[in-house]
């Protein structure tokens, strides 16, 4: 049933597509993995790629956070959160083209971990597979519902068979072997359709708890499809008793199988990780808001009259060294400085194509990333604590202090 208030709109009918219903996939076998599913990933990497953007309360930070590129947009910048948003995007173009997507491949000479081209070609035979699957599953549906909750985990879980709907509109074409799928992740097939005068009347012949599992007495499932229909609605149309039942194959199981056979090396390049030498298993990339958070911090709080950021610090050490003004101009009282450092972390984390969470001495595990000209910057692995920005890599860098 759909959200208190408001009356359950004809179902959807077929087709269903694969990107209509991709992201609530994905998130539905996250969650159903950190509750204990296995999915081969651990349920604390599952959560950070259901988890939302941080809270941002600077203004300056809010503004710069929110000049974000679409969550569609594959090819560059730091993944906006929820990051599960982008995985569902990455593996919709991948199963859609056929091809492996990583952005910006060569346009850095960073090479990646030469173990990874077999493990790429495993990766593109498992959804070459499983793909066209999925989506021939989803084309076999025939009805699209949304239900609340508690009544979805009851479908999911069994214990909810009946689903009861007024016959208006496209639910009086609903037949036995219908395919129907609810909240765009759980299929469930038709076995059977009964038509009642009444919702009382459909609770007292198709038994409560297979209708409404934990509500007690009659009138009190009166009163919760009251919620959704007026009576005088039930009586002009009648009341429909959808008894369904799930199917062992499920869209949600062989989205499990590709996710489960990328692993953490997989997400992390659908997420635009770099995987090199030193890369770090099982990470996930900062949000947006803690890096810049990080970024904004004061230089030297304690220091009367120093009104540096962090960022802005970082960035007086390198305006001087680039003879191409990638960094532009550093001039200004400290607000003003701060604004101008702001702006150049802003474009590098919009427009970043390399990034990696990785081992870097003497820092130790940082993220790191770059745009294809090849300037960056670093934090920890965490995101809150900004380290500094990067050069191109360049032979004799240190010696030539990084001058170019």
């Amino acid at each position: 049933m759909e959200e208190n208030g408001v009356s359950p709109p004809s179902p959807e009918v077929s087709p269903v597509q694969l990107s209509g219903c991709i992201e609530d996939l994905v998130k539905f076998v996250l969650q159903c993995a950190v509750n204990g599913d296995d999915l081969r990933l651990s349920a604390e990497f599952c959560s950070g790629l259901l988890k939302d953007e941080d809270k941002v309360v600077d203004d300056s930070v809010r503004s710069s956070n929110s000049q974000s590129s679409p969550q569609s947009d594959l090819s560059e910048g730091v993944r906006l959160y929820p990051l599960y948003k982008h995985l569902a995007s990455a593996l919709k173009h991948w199963i859609v083209s056929g091809s492996f997507f990583s952005p910006c491949e060569n346009a850095l000479s960073i090479c990646e971990d030469d173990s990874l081209k077999p493990i790429k070609d495993k990766w593109n035979e498992l959804v070459s597979q499983k793909g066209p699957e999925l989506v021939t599953m989803l084309k076999s549906v025939k009805f699209r519902l949304h239900v609340q909750e508690p009544f979805f985990s009851q479908l999911k879980d069994g214990q909810k068979t009946i689903e009861g709907r007024c016959a208006t509109g496209d639910y009086t074409l609903m037949q036995s072997g219908d395919l129907i799928l609810f909240n765009n992740c759980l299929m469930l097939e038709v076995q059977d359709v009964h038509h009642y005068a009444s919702f009382v009347e459909m609770l007292e012949a198709e038994s409560l708890e297979k209708v409404l599992p934990g509500v007690l007495s009659i009138e009190e499932g009166e009163q919760v499809y009251r919620r959704f229909y007026t009576k005088e609605k039930e009586q002009l149309n009648g009341v429909l008793a959808i008894c369904v039942g799930r199917p062992a194959s499920q869209p949600c199981s062989v989205l499990s199988d590709i996710i489960s056979g990328l692993g953490y090396r997989g997400i992390q390049s659908l997420l635009g990780l770099k995987q090199t030498v030193g890369t770090i298993p099982q990470t996930l990339p900062p949000a947006r808001s803690t890096l810049l958070s990080s970024f904004t911090l004061p230089h030297k709080p304690e220091v009367k009259g120093c009104g540096l950021t962090d960022g802005a610090r970082a960035l007086a050490k390198h305006v001087n060294r680039c003879s191409s003004n990638y960094w532009g101009t550093f001039e200004g009282d400290d607000s003003t400085k701060n604004h101008l450092a702001l702006e150049v972390i802003t474009r590098i984390i919009l427009h970043c194509c390399w990034m990696n969470v990785h081992i870097v001495q003497p820092h130790d595990a940082v993220f790191e990333i770059r745009v294809a000209e090849g300037y960056g910057a670093r934090w920890s692995k965490d995101g809150t604590k900004f380290i500094g920005f990067l050069e191109p890599y360049m032979e004799d860098g240190h010696s030539k202090k990084w001058r170019h």
